[in-house]
């Protein structure tokens, strides 16, 4: 006699929009329902607008359900945090799966545990502003991060600084160099993730992020992006003491061959890319300022676009580079854009953030 595979899901969700009781109530008998006819067992516990619920049964129809409720528009940031294969037996068995509302609670046992899951989602929702995408992703999908396999991927890579960020951090308050930095990420990271890059780390006053070498345009058009609302900032702070007037930033791009994956120890473990590729972008990031455009990219990238057609990007070659430790120089490329001008030359911005550090106080 065939036997089935039993798995067990752990996870917490947020409410995507406020539900009553009656909602609540509607939640509970549906799920008592498809969870009897599926086999189902488990838990399901509501705390303010958290959802926290342990589903177990055959492999199939936990999958399914899962499934399902990742698709329910009433969940939001749907977080797995316990993935159980291959388990002997059930621990809820005699579970109906109907929901336990802790707002509604008056034993003390309960308040424990309202603030244990509460504290959980709070961990849970900070750890997604400070773990990697792709270490966040096998986390969500109840995987182990550091099994993550390193391998050689092509990819296109773009590194982003701030212009002159030592005078800025030297010279002004740490409330305006705070507010500059804090938009200037703001910025950069919103477009980046808006075209589909991966943020791989935050450089202390840079980005470094990275795409698929196919979906080399996007990494344009988040340059692009990122350029033209760094201007729309300037050109909105037209008053002298508004820091924002001097929010300029460099971005250099390069496609090609890398390194991905967990590189580290047992102490301490980072998820990112390395190869002369990386190197090379943010060495073109560095020549911005003496190009004179405020986005450089190389061949390599030039290549990949070209055998990906229809993004319409107009390219104009700004002349050749030799990068220390090469034995030719490269060809070096922007886009054919008013975005990536750069209207202050580094001198003139050095002087500026200086004067500006007497108004600011």
């Amino acid at each position: 006699m065939a036997t089935t595979t039993m798995k067990r899901i752990t996870y917490i969700s947020n409410f995507s929009r406020p539900l009553s009781l009656d909602d609540l109530d509607a939640i509970s008998e549906v799920s008592i329902r498809n969870n009897k006819r599926d086999g189902l067992t488990g838990a399901l516990f509501c705390f303010r607008n958290i959802f926290y619920q342990i589903l177990e049964g055959d492999e199939e129809a936990v999958d399914r359900c899962f499934a399902r409720i990742e698709k329910d528009d009433r969940h939001s940031k749907v977080f797995i945090l316990e993935v159980e294969s291959d388990i002997e037996r059930r621990k809820y068995a005699e579970w109906e799966m109907k929901p336990v509302i802790l707002d509604e609670s008056s034993d003390p046992l309960m308040r424990p545990i309202r603030h244990l899951l509460a504290t959980l989602a709070h961990t849970h929702r900070t750890l997604e502003k400070y773990t990697p995408q792709r270490v966040l992703r096998e986390i969500q999908g109840g995987g182990a991060p550091e099994d993550i396999p390193s391998s050689y991927q092509n990819r296109c890579v773009m590194f982003v600084d701030l212009f002159r960020s030592t005078s800025i951090f030297e010279s002004w308050s740490v409330e305006a160099a705070t507010m500059v930095l804090h938009r200037f990420y703001d910025t950069a990271l919103k477009a980046i993730q808006t075209h589909g890059g991966v943020v791989s780390k935050l450089t202390g006053d840079g980005i470094m992020a990275y795409w698929t070498q196919e979906l080399v345009s996007s990494a344009l058009g988040a340059a692009r992006e990122m350029l033209w609302e760094f201007k729309e900032l300037r050109d909105r702070s037209p008053e002298a003491d508004n820091p924002l007037r001097l929010l300029h930033a460099g971005v250099g791009i390069s496609t090609g061959r890398v390194l991905e994956g967990n590189i580290g120890s047992s102490v301490f473990m980072d998820y990112t890319v390395l190869g002369d590729t990386v190197n090379s972008a943010a060495r073109l990031e560095g020549i911005t300022r003496k190009a004179g455009k405020s986005l450089i990219f190389e061949s390599g990238t030039l290549e990949a676009l070209r055998r990906n057609p229809g993004s319409g990007w107009r390219v104009r070659k700004v002349g050749s580079y030799r990068a220390a430790g090469k034995e030719s120089p490269v060809d070096i490329f922007t886009l054919d854009d008013p975005s990536v001008a750069i209207t202050m030359d580094h001198t003139e911005l050095q002087e500026a953030i200086r004067a500006l550090a007497g108004k600011l106080g």
